[in-house]
C-alpha cells in the first residue's frame, strides 16, 4: 500500500482539499459507499497524524471491524476511493479554470443544437479571456480554441459568418508562441548537457516570420523569440537588452512560474558576461535578483533554493550592496529549508564579513562548518584562499591550493564551465604564490594573463593584490 498511487495522492492533499472530499465522498451523486468513505478518513487521519506505515491490513481492520481480510476487496475498495479522489480533483480544476468551463459549456450547446445557449457561453468565454491580464501562451491556446469550436458552430447553423482567418491566425499565433517557448528550452537544456541532441524541426521558418508577420508585438511571441536568440547569439547584446526589456515591462502579462524562467534567462546570459571581464553587468544581475526576489518570482512554493539565496548574495557583494545583503540574508533565511537553514545562513554570513574585511569573523565562521555541497564548499575553499594570502600565511595558502586542485579534479559532476572558471582560478593562485611583488616586469605580465584569462570568477580580486602591493 505504501507505493500505492492512492497514498501518494492523499499525502499531497491540503487541510481544506481534505475537508471539502470528505463532503464530496458524502454526496450519493459521487459516492454510494460507505466503505470509501470509511477507508478515506482512516487514511487522512493516520497520515496528518504523520503514521507514513500504513498497510492494507491495517486499514482493513479499521474499515472493516471484525471481518476476514479479503485482499481483492480491499484492492476494489481503494480503487472505488482513488477514482473519487480523481473525479473530485478533476472537476475543481476545470471548476476553477473559467475559461475552460465555458469552452467545455460551448461544446455540450454546440452539440445539443442549443444556439442561443451557445451564443451566451461564448460571449462569456470572450469576456473572461480578454479581461484577465496574462497574455501568455495560455491565452493564446484559448483564443485559438474559443474561435475554433466557433467555427464548428457556424457549420452547423446556417447564415452563421465563417471565421477561417480568425481560427488560422490564432493557431499560427499560439503554434508560434509553443515552439519559440520549446525551442528556448531546448537550448537551455544543451547548454547545461553538451550531449544532448534535438531536431529543430521547422525552426528558422517560425523564426524568418516572427520577423517578417510583425509577430513579435506579441508578448507571448517576443519574449521566448529573444530568449531564443539571447542563448543563441550571446556576443549580440541587442538581444538581450530587447529582451531584458520586454521582461521588465510585462511583468503582468506573464504568471509567477513563467516569469521565473524568464529572470533565470536573462540571469544566465549576463554571469557568464561578469565572468568575461564585463563588470557593468553585474549590476544588472544584481538588479534581477533583486526585483525577482522582492516579487517572488525567483521563490517555488514560497521557498528559495539555497543556490539562488547564495546567488543572490554573491551578486550583491559584487556590487559592494553591504547592507541589501545582510538584510536579505536576515529576512529571507525563513524560506530556506528548515535542515539547511544555520549553515547556509552562516555561510553567506561568512561571504559578507569577508567583503567588508572582517577575516576573523569570516575565517571562525567558514572553518565551523563543513558543506555538503560541492559548489559551496569550493567557494568556502576559495574564500579562505584569498583570506591566507591576504593575512601572508603562504603555507596554508600553499596547501589549500594543491588541496582545492585535487578536489576539481576528481569532482566530475561539477559544471564544466563553473569547472573551467575554477581551474583557472587554481592556476593563477599558483602563479600568484611564486610572484616576485617587486618585478614590474613579473607583475605586468600577470597582469595580462589574468586579463586574458576566461572564464575566471575572482579577476578583480586578483587585480586588487597586483594594484595593492
Amino acid at each position: 500500500m505504501q507505493k500505492s498511487v492512492l497514498l501518494e495522492l492523499i499525502r499531497a492533499l491540503g487541510k481544506k482539499e481534505i475537508r471539502d472530499l470528505h463532503k464530496w465522498l458524502q454526496s450519493p451523486s459521487h459516492n454510494q459507499r460507505q466503505d470509501v468513505i470509511r477507508l478515506f478518513d482512516y487514511l487522512t487521519k493516520n497520515l496528518q497524524q504523520g503514521d507514513e506505515s500504513v498497510e492494507k491490513a491495517r486499514a482493513w481492520a479499521a474499515v472493516f471491524k471484525g471481518e476476514e481480510y479479503d485482499d481483492a476487496f480491499m484492492r476494489q475498495v481503494m480503487y472505488f476511493l482513488l477514482k473519487a479522489v480523481e473525479d473530485y480533483m478533476v472537476f475543481t480544476e476545470i471548476n476553477n479554470e473559467k475559461i475552460q468551463y465555458q469552452l467545455t459549456l460551448m461544446r455540450i450547446y454546440r452539440q445539443r443544437k442549443l444556439d442561443k445557449a451557445y451564443r451566451q457561453a461564448l460571449r462569456i468565454a470572450k469576456d473572461l479571456l480578454e479581461n484577465q491580464p496574462l497574455r501568455d501562451n495560455r491565452y493564446l491556446r484559448y483564443k485559438f480554441l474559443i474561435e475554433y469550436d466557433y467555427g464548428q458552430q457556424s457549420n452547423i447553423v446556417q447564415n452563421a459568418s465563417a471565421n477561417l482567418q480568425e481560427t488560422s491566425s490564432a493557431m499560427e499565433r499560439w503554434f508560434f508562441a509553443e515552439k519559440l517557448h520549446i525551442s528556448y528550452a531546448m537550448k537551455a537544456h544543451q547548454t547545461v548537457y553538451k550531449t544532448a541532441k534535438y531536431d529543430e524541426g521547422i525552426l528558422e521558418e517560425v523564426l524568418r516570420q516572427c520577423e517578417q508577420q510583425n509577430l513579435l508585438e506579441e508578448p507571448a511571441i517576443a519574449v521566448y523569440y529573444y530568449a531564443y536568440m539571447v542563448i543563441t547569439n550571446p556576443q549580440e547584446e541587442k538581444y538581450y537588452f530587447e529582451f531584458e526589456d520586454l521582461i521588465q515591462k510585462n511583468t503582468h502579462l506573464f504568471d509567477p512560474y513563467e516569469m521565473r524562467t524568464l529572470y533565470v534567462a536573462a540571469i544566465n546570459y549576463c554571469v557568464p558576461k561578469v565572468n568575461q571581464g564585463r563588470p557593468e553587468f553585474a549590476q544588472r544581475v544584481f538588479d534581477l535578483y533583486r526585483r525577482g526576489l522582492e516579487t517572488g518570482y525567483l521563490m517555488e512554493n514560497n521557498q528559495l533554493s539555497r543556490y539562488t539565496f547564495g546567488n543572490a548574495v554573491g551578486a550583491a557583494l559584487r556590487n559592494k550592496e553591504f547592507a541589501w545583503a545582510e538584510h536579505f540574508i536576515e529576512d529571507f533565511r525563513k524560506y530556506l529549508l528548515e535542515k539547511e537553514e544555520d549553515s547556509i545562513v552562516n555561510f553567506n554570513l561568512s561571504r559578507l564579513y569577508f567583503e567588508k574585511g572582517d577575516y576573523s569573523k569570516a575565517q571562525q565562521l567558514l572553518t565551523r562548518f563543513e558543506y555538503d555541497d560541492m559548489l559551496f564548499n569550493i567557494i568556502a575553499k576559495t574564500m579562505l584562499l584569498k583570506i591566507y594570502y591576504e593575512r601572508g600565511d603562504l603555507d596554508a595558502f600553499e596547501s589549500l591550493v594543491e588541496s582545492l586542485r585535487i578536489y576539481l579534479q576528481r569532482k566530475e559532476a561539477l559544471d564544466p564551465a563553473r569547472k573551467a572558471s575554477y581551474k583557472n582560478l587554481v592556476s593563477l593562485m599558483k602563479k600568484l604564490l611564486h610572484l616576485n611583488i617587486y618585478s614590474k616586469q613579473q607583475k605586468e605580465k600577470f597582469r595580462e594573463l589574468v586579463m586574458s584569462t576566461n572564464p575566471l570568477s575572482e579577476r578583480e580580486w586578483f587585480l586588487k593584490q597586483l594594484d595593492g602591493k
